[in-house]
């Protein structure tokens, strides 16, 4: 038997979900997309506390609907001609990636050095 909580939140983020995707000029497949992408995010990530998964659950939800076009230009481009990636792919891709590669930008940020010397080939 699931928990009264887990059930309740569960319920919870399918209306969300289900409402924005009312919006008009907003595409279903892309709100999908992003829900999903935000979920493997934070069901991968097991080294946060649950408030930094919530936190980045609702970075990484936005993240996929703000990314969703860019997300899909560039898997387009990356595949062979004829396949062409829908916005919807694009979104779970963009919102599954999105705070790994912000967390990955902040790290680096922190030492540049390290990143250039990177690049001129002196590994340490």
């Amino acid at each position: 038997m699931a928990e009264p909580v887990s059930t309740s939140y569960a319920t919870g983020s399918v209306v969300a979900v289900g409402s924005l995707s009312l919006l008009p000029g907003v595409e279903s497949a892309v709100i999908l997309g992003s829900f999903a992408g935000a979920v493997v995010f934070v069901l991968a990530s097991t080294d946060l506390t649950n408030a930094k998964k919530v936190g980045f659950f609702v970075i990484s939800f936005i993240a996929g609907i703000l990314c969703a076009s860019i997300a899909a230009a560039l898997l387009t481009s990356l595949l062979p001609d004829r396949i062409e990636v829908s916005e919807g792919v694009g979104a779970l891709v963009a919102a599954a990636v999105a705070v790994r590669l912000l967390l990955w930008v902040i790290k680096i940020s922190e030492d540049p050095g390290a990143l250039l010397a990177r690049f001129k080939g002196d590994r340490k």
